[in-house]
């Protein structure tokens, strides 16, 4: 692995350089490599949660996951709880897009019902610690819960209250997943009541 100078991690870092060439120090080469070491230190993250939960998972774990040197990790976040907060923040973009990949409302809602149902790491945290689950359900005016109502009113095209109401009904399937055979029925029930 080629080491590299202080100068040339803080272009990477601020993907400022002296030159425009395209070298592969040039902001977009820079920009690209610490996306990747970002998403890599994300997806460890994912794992070990899925693995151990909250509690018990730790940096070196998730550095040792994503396969980058610890270090790398601390450049990229400074403790545990800042590393959740973008795996979150990941999941909420992540789970945007899968809605909007959708032909139509039910369909958003039944793809939205069913990631949150194969999802490992919410499975091992609702297991392990239902009350960080607790927690995010009953903190309805914080500013990560109006961006994720907000996404979903655009998404699903409704109204503020619809969206509270759906937000509310995916939160509820991290305690009470809705099984396959039920789903579509629960989905149908939700998206008419969005259209009244």
């Amino acid at each position: 692995m080629q080491s590299i100078s202080r100068t040339q991690r803080k272009t990477l870092n601020t993907g400022h350089v002296q030159s425009a060439s395209h070298s592969p120090h040039s902001p977009s080469a820079g920009s690209s490599v610490v996306n990747r070491t970002r998403t890599a230190l994300i997806d460890g993250a994912r794992t070990v949660l899925s693995e151990v939960g909250v509690r018990e998972a730790n940096m070196i774990t998730i550095a040792d996951r994503s396969r980058v040197a610890r270090a790398t990790l601390y450049n990229h976040f400074r403790d545990k709880e800042e590393i959740l907060h973008a795996l979150l923040d990941s999941e909420i973009a992540r789970m945007s897009e899968l809605a909007k990949s959708a032909s139509h409302r039910t369909e958003a809602l039944y793809l939205l019902s069913r990631d949150i149902f194969d999802n490992s790491a919410l499975r091992k945290v609702a297991e392990l610690e239902p009350h960080l689950i607790a927690r995010m359900v009953t903190i309805s005016e914080s500013e990560k819960w109006s961006e994720v109502r907000k996404t979903l009113q655009a998404v699903l095209y409704c109204s503020r209250e619809s969206g509270e109401l759906v937000l509310r009904w995916l939160l509820s399937q991290f305690f009470s997943p809705i099984p396959e055979s039920a789903r579509r029925a629960a989905v149908e029930k939700i998206e008419s009541s969005l259209s009244l």
